[in-house]
């Protein structure tokens, strides 16, 4: 198991939202952070380079495509952030929706919901 993913369930267990159902999440999650930290450090080497020369012509620029795929990883950390409870918008839909599972219902609750 690597840093992250231990620390990712270090993280969840202090919130009091850690699942043994959530860990292949927590896994891809890992991944993706490990793959974004990876392709930062290329971008420092590349001292930033964000545009570069198209191949056909060296007078046209073009997006570097690290650049794209960082977006793109950005974008996949933040919605497994949000699905595992890390961001605060994630945090209170996992608190509320383990509320509503632990909610008892009432004797009219119970019979409304068996006419279904």
């Amino acid at each position: 198991m690597c840093k992250i993913e231990n620390q990712t369930k270090a993280n969840m267990k202090r919130l009091g939202i850690y699942r043994p159902e959530f860990d292949q999440s927590i896994q891809i999650y890992s991944g993706l952070i490990e793959q974004y930290n990876d392709l930062l450090r290329e971008l420092k080497k590349s001292k930033f380079k964000v545009i570069e020369p198209t191949t056909r012509n060296n007078d046209s620029m073009k997006k570097s495509p690290l650049i794209g795929v960082l977006e793109t990883l950005r974008k996949d950390i933040l919605t497994y952030s949000n699905c595992l409870g890390l961001t605060p918008v994630g945090f209170k839909k996992i608190t509320d929706d383990m509320k509503n599972e632990n909610k008892k219902l009432s004797k009219l609750e119970e019979a409304l919901s068996n006419l279904n």
